[in-house]
């Protein structure tokens, strides 16, 4: 039994999840409808060929609509409403009849005992004394402790030194065969050897063919980490390395930031699970973070010829030396009440989103598909999404590919100097908007000093926006009372003279509120 995650960030990890069963139990909550995640993993189901129940959940509540539920599951999903279970799990109502259904409706493994082995890794986790532990499914054949077996990603062989089941606790068995799905560890030290969708083999044989679907997983989302004091820079490098025993899909290098300090440049598969990480870090490690703005991978082509893939603005040449521009898209699915319809088509227009389709379900549930940049999302469409639709809303996305686009990279200086940290790639034609928000939230939060601070958005060498955090100063002129005004201007100028000697030497330290502001826009 297989719990598997809804969010889009995760649905590799689905689809090999649920390559290893026969079927699967739908659940849809009876007050929320078919979302758009149940969708998505609907989808996932029906490419793996699994026999599926649909599970009504949740309806003990007072908001729950059995039957509109059980027309979307008709609609939407195309299964038979009458084939639907009505289950409580807070009550235990329909428990017994979930589990008869699992019997009689679902079919038995399929698969070969006398073909050589095959087995499907579809989960992994590090184990500090036993190593890289694996989940698989055995498609074909069978495998006993002992025995020498090959990875076909890798190409690597190893020793099987124990197996097991899960039957909750981890019960030691001598062997495992069709059908059959277990644990096994062969003292693999690191994770990223043992990839999910990978086949597991006999050693030595090199014409098995590998169980289809597997698939390097890439980060889509790429953030800067620092820590807040340069002295726990060690302390973070050592707890992503202890994040990513357990996480192959996560990947950091270092880097280094004029603004910052040394830190890691991190990718993740989506914002979820750069949240997920970050959370982690701080909560079990105890440290003090500041990130830079999420940012996603463009494809730059030089006019060289060289093709160039972008994950920080600050690796960006310059823009006489790029000859096209290329960003991902992803086709987002929206499902919303039809009251916050104009709202979410606007958000969705504002995102230089392609509507693509709109169609009501019922009298009050719409389905919206909008083909969008993925840099557009990565920030805080999510949240203004549920903000606008008071929560009702939910959303899916795929990545459908990179396509050409007019973009260029802004960059932040502060007194002439540029701060690497808040440099950003967007859209040629909201630039300016995106600039100006950019340096008017930095003038409300860089504090004043005593020489002037200059605040300026910046495309190559032409400035697109500008603003001024005032010095502080003294009231030079409180002991001139009355007299000549050119003894005013005198001390004024004066005054004028020693605060631009100051912004000359004087050093800015640019506040963490600052970044925090900016990465809230």
């Amino acid at each position: 039994l297989i719990d598997t995650p809804g969010h889009v960030d995760f649905t590799y990890e689905v689809s090999r999840s649920l390559a290893a069963c026969e079927g699967a139990l739908l659940i849809v909550d009876a007050s929320q409808g078919v979302e758009a995640q149940t969708i998505a993993n609907w989808t996932l189901a029906e490419e793996n060929n699994l026999a599926l129940i649909p599970v009504i959940n949740k309806i003990d509540l007072q908001s729950a609509n059995i039957e509109k539920t059980k027309q979307q599951i008709e609609d939407v999903l195309g299964l038979d409403p009458d084939d639907a279970i009505l289950a409580s799990a807070k009550e235990g109502r329909g428990i017994s009849e979930i589990l008869e259904a699992v019997i009689t409706k679902i079919p038995h493994p399929t698969g070969s005992q006398d073909k050589p082995l095959r087995a499907l890794i579809f989960d992994s986790w590090f184990d500090t004394y036993q190593g890289a532990v694996v989940l698989i499914r055995l498609v074909d054949g069978s495998v006993h402790k002992g025995m020498q077996i090959r990875l076909i990603s890798s190409g690597k062989e190893h020793e099987v030194l124990s197996l097991g089941v899960l039957c909750p606790k981890p019960k030691e068995v001598t062997s495992l065969s069709v059908g059959e799905v277990g644990y096994m560890v062969c003292g693999i030290r690191d994770l990223s050897e043992t990839k999910l969708g990978d086949t597991v083999t006999e050693a030595g044989r090199l014409d098995t063919v590998p169980i289809p679907g597997y698939r390097e997983m890439k980060p889509m989302v790429f953030c800067g980490l620092y820590a807040i004091d340069a002295n726990f820079y060690q302390d973070l490098k050592e707890s992503l390395e202890k994040l990513r025993l357990n996480d192959g899909s996560f990947q950091y290098e270092p880097e280094t930031s004029l603004a910052l300090g040394f830190g890691f440049r991190c990718g993740f598969l989506g914002l979820l699970h750069m949240e997920i990480i970050r959370e982690r870090l701080e909560r079990e490690y105890n440290l003090v973070l500041i990130g830079t703005a999420p940012t996603v991978v463009y494809r730059v082509t030089t006019k060289k010829g060289t093709i160039l893939h972008i994950d920080n603005p600050a690796k960006l040449p310059p823009a006489e030396q790029i000859e096209r521009f290329e960003e991902p898209y992803i086709r987002g699915t929206i499902y919303t009440k039809e009251a916050f319809l104009g709202a979410l088509l606007k958000l969705c227009q504002d995102r230089r989103g392609v509507q693509k389709e709109l169609k009501y379900l019922d009298i009050d549930r719409v389905m919206l598909v909008y083909e969008m940049p993925m840099n557009e999302i990565v920030l805080d469409f999510y949240d203004k999404l549920k903000s606008v639709s008071k929560g009702y809303a939910s959303f899916d996305y795929e990545w459908i590919g990179l396509f050409e686009a007019d973009l260029v990279k802004v960059d932040i200086l502060l007194n002439d100097e540029m701060v690497d940290a808040l440099s950003f790639i967007v859209n040629k034609a909201c630039a300016y908007t995106r600039s100006k928000l950019m340096v008017e939230k930095l003038r409300e939060t860089i504090p004043r000093q005593m020489f002037e601070v200059a605040i300026q958005a910046a495309i190559g060498s032409k400035i697109i926006a500008r603003e001024t955090v005032k010095a502080l100063r003294k009231d030079v002129t409180a002991k001139c009372y009355g007299g000549d005004i050119s003894r005013k201007r005198k001390l004024w100028e004066k005054q004028k003279e020693g605060k631009k000697r100051m912004r000359q030497v004087g050093r800015l330290e640019i506040p963490q509120e600052a970044f925090l502001a900016v990465l809230k826009m």
